[in-house]
């Protein structure tokens, strides 16, 4: 992904993606369907229903909610000459387009044929539709996304500040003699203190004393914070929801700091962030699915996202499973028309 803020134009693209090639138009605004009126809770039902006989089939590896991607080969409706795919769908060569419809997607770490599975291919092989107890049915998207065996390079460099500390800024902490390293996303109140927030398994337990280098000088910025989040159960992050035995993956740490002075709320592009999006069980629009986001590391700077599906369920120890609230993938090219 491309290493500089989003431009102000990319800003604007809530809820919206390609028509046709070359034009944005309002999301999944196409022909009627009949899984049009699925609605998030719908599909969190069905994959609740189903998430532990999808996870038995082979090189299942983890399931989300979204729409349905289209291979970008496949032609558009109403196209002179039908184009129709069906080899390997990955979240590179597919796109969500204006008439895919609400879908539980499915991630195998392997792509296989239909003509491979052999005997009792319909008891190997993901099914296309899951059903609800009413009746209604719910589609089954299939995703391609192997492991990456090479490991992670570490980075480079960090981009200590100079003077003031902030967004996108480095913080150490020393746990049994190795450095830990996280990044700054931003200051929070609760009205008396001001406190920086950062990942939980870097700041480690309350009263870690935690440092960063400003001016070269490495120096102590604060301590870890009593209150700090690892996990919640679904059911209390998101209210009436279906989500038996799961866990939302939380990872919220908070530096008590020491001196305001030394801060900024200024972000690496010298922008002030805006107002935080409510998110909850009684407002959560699948129209979150296409929205630009964008975030600042301290050893990867600017990274420029998409959202690419919701709740992630990707983990599962002792019995629980795990949940991430967005699965964020690069974004989806696409070329405006003058």
């Amino acid at each position: 992904m491309s290493g500089k803020p989003a431009s102000k134009s990319g800003s604007k693209n809530f809820g919206q993606t390609a028509t046709k090639p070359g034009q944005f138009k309002r999301s999944h605004g196409g022909p009627a369907s009949s899984y049009a009126a699925l609605s998030l809770r719908d599909l969190l039902d069905a994959r609740d229903q189903y998430h532990i006989h999808l996870m038995r089939h082979p090189n299942v590896v983890a399931t989300a909610i979204g729409y349905y991607r289209i291979r970008k080969g496949d032609s558009w409706p109403g196209a002179e000459k039908e184009i129709k795919g069906s080899g390997e769908r990955t979240l590179t060569n597919s796109e969500v387009r204006a008439y895919s419809w609400p879908a539980v997607l499915v991630f195998v770490e392997k792509w296989v044929p239909p003509e491979e599975f052999g005997p009792d291919s319909l008891e190997k092989m993901v099914p296309p539709t899951l059903y609800l107890p009413d009746g209604r049915t719910v589609p089954v998207c299939v995703i391609s996304a192997p492991k990456d065996v090479e490991a992670a390079k570490g980075p480079d460099a960090f981009a200590f500040p100079l003077n003031n500390i902030g967004s996108g800024h480095p913080v150490i902490v020393t746990v049994q003699g190795r450095e830990h390293v996280a990044t700054i996303a931003c200051l929070a109140t609760d009205g008396n203190r001001v406190y920086a927030l950062t990942n939980r398994h870097v700041t480690g337990d309350d009263g870690n004393v935690v440092d960063s280098i400003l001016g070269g000088v490495r120096q102590r910025i604060g301590l870890a914070a009593a209150d700090q989040i690892t996990r919640l159960p679904f059911s209390d992050v998101y209210p009436g929801w279906p989500g038996r035995l799961t866990y939302v993956n939380l990872d919220v740490g908070l530096i008590d700091v020491d001196d305001l002075d030394d801060w900024t709320a200024r972000l690496q592009d010298d922008s002030l962030a805006g107002q935080m999006v409510n998110l909850s069980s009684v407002d959560f629009p699948l129209a979150l699915i296409g929205r630009h986001v964008r975030g600042c590391g301290a050893a990867s700077g600017w990274m420029l996202g998409e959202i690419s599906a919701l709740f992630y369920r990707y983990k599962s120890r002792g019995g629980f499973e795990y949940v991430s609230d967005f699965f964020i993938g690069p974004r989806t090219p696409v070329d405006e028309e003058e």
